[in-house]
C-alpha cells in the first residue's frame, strides 16, 4: 500500500479529512459520508453504524464483500475501481507460466545448492491457451499470449466481447471443451453467484500432467480441495494468488503442495507501484464526482 502520509496529502489538497480505521471502526465519526474500503466486508451491521454514510468507495475493482442490497435500502451508493491492475493481474499470470513451464524456482536453487546440470523445460510458443473469462484482464492476457506466438487462444464467457475474437480469440460453447484442448487454463472471471465453484473437480479432471491452470482471479471459482488433492497426485501444475481464506491456513492442503507442481503467491495480482497509484487516482476522482453530484464508476 501507499504510505498514509502520501494519501493524506494527496486528499487534503481537496480539503478531505482522512480518519483511518484499519482495525475496527470505533473511531470512525459517526457523522462519515465517505467509506473508502479495500477487502473489508460490508454488511448490514456496519453500515449501521455509520448513520451519515451516502458513499462506499471500493479502492478495488471486485466487490463481492459489499453487500449491495443492503447499501441500496440505506440509499448509499457504491462506486469501484475498474482497470486499475489489469496489466499487473496479466504480467503475474505470465510469470507463473513461465516460471512453471521452466521450472524456474527449482532451477534458481538448483544452482544455489551448488549444482549445475538441469533437465529441459517448455517452451509457450505454439501451446494453446483457454481463459475463463474475457473482461479486461481476458483480452490483456490474450493480447500478451499472442505476442509470445501462442497457437491458439480458446475463451469461455456467458457474455461474449466483441474485443476477444476481433483480437484472434476463438469462444468455446463448453468449459469442458476449454479444459480438453487448452495447455495453459488461466480464471479470469469474477466471482458472482453463477462463478462460485465453476472450475469443478469434474473439469479439472480433464488436465493432464502437463497442463497448467492459474487463479488470479477469485479463490472460491475454483474448488480449492480437489485442487490441492490432484496436484498432490501430479494430476497437473497450478499457480496460485488467490484463497477462498486469506491469509492462508497454515494447516491448509495447498502449502504441502510441492513447488514444482505448485506456485503460490499471497494475494500480490494488483500490488505494483504503478497501479496502486492508479486505484488511489481513481478512488479520489471517484469521492470527488460524487460530492459534486456526478457520480463515476457506480457498481449495478
Amino acid at each position: 500500500a501507499l504510505p498514509q502520509s502520501l494519501v493524506e496529502q494527496v486528499f487534503a489538497a481537496h480539503d478531505l479529512r482522512i480518519v483511518w480505521a484499519t482495525g475496527s471502526l470505533d473511531s470512525a465519526p459517526r457523522d462519515a459520508s465517505v467509506l473508502v474500503t479495500v477487502k473489508r466486508k460490508i454488511d448490514s451491521a456496519l453500515l449501521d453504524r455509520l448513520p451519515s454514510l451516502r458513499l462506499v468507495a471500493v479502492a478495488f475493482t471486485g466487490y463481492d464483500h459489499v453487500d449491495l442490497e443492503a447499501c441500496r435500502k440505506r440509499g448509499i451508493v457504491v462506486a469501484n475501481v475498474p482497470d486499475y491492475s489489469t496489466d499487473s493481474t496479466a504480467e503475474l499470470c505470465f510469470g507463473f507460466i513461465f516460471s512453471l513451464m521452466r521450472h524456474i524456482p527449482s532451477a534458481s536453487q538448483h544452482l544455489r545448492s551448488g549444482s549445475w546440470k538441469w533437465p529441459p523445460g517448455n517452451e509457450l510458443a505454439g501451446k494453446s491457451m483457454g481463459i475463463i473469462g474475457t473482461g479486461n484482464i481476458g483480452i490483456r492476457l490474450l493480447t500478451i499470449a499472442k505476442a509470445f506466438r501462442v497457437r491458439k487462444v480458446l475463451g469461455f464467457d456467458p457474455e461474449p466481447n466483441p474485443k476477444f475474437e476481433a483480437c484472434g480469440g476463438e469462444y468455446v460453447r463448453s468449459l469442458a471443451t476449454l479444459f480438453l484442448h487448452a495447455d495453459v487454463v488461466v480464471v479470469a472471471c469474477t466471482l458472482t453467484p453463477a462463478t462460485t465453484g465453476l472450475v469443478s473437480e469434474k473439469l479439472l479432471r480433464l488436465l493432464r500432467p502437463d497442463s497448467i491452470i492459474i487463479n488470479c482471479a477469485r479463490g472460491a471459482i475454483v474448488d480449492t480441495k480437489a485442487m490441492a488433492s490432484m496436484l498432490a497426485q501430479g494430476r497437473f501444475r497450478a499457480g496460485i494468488d488467490n484463497y477462498e481464506e486469506e491469509p492462508l491456513p497454515a494447516d491448509h492442503p495447498l502449502r504441502a503442495v510441492p513447488e514444482d507442481r505448485l506456485l503460490m503467491t499471497p494475494h500480490i495480482a494488483y500490488r505494483c507501484v504503478e497501479g496502486l497509484r492508479r486505484r488511489q487516482d481513481v478512488t479520489l476522482a471517484n469521492i470527488l464526482a460524487f460530492l459534486s453530484d456526478n457520480p463515476q464508476n457506480l457498481v449495478p
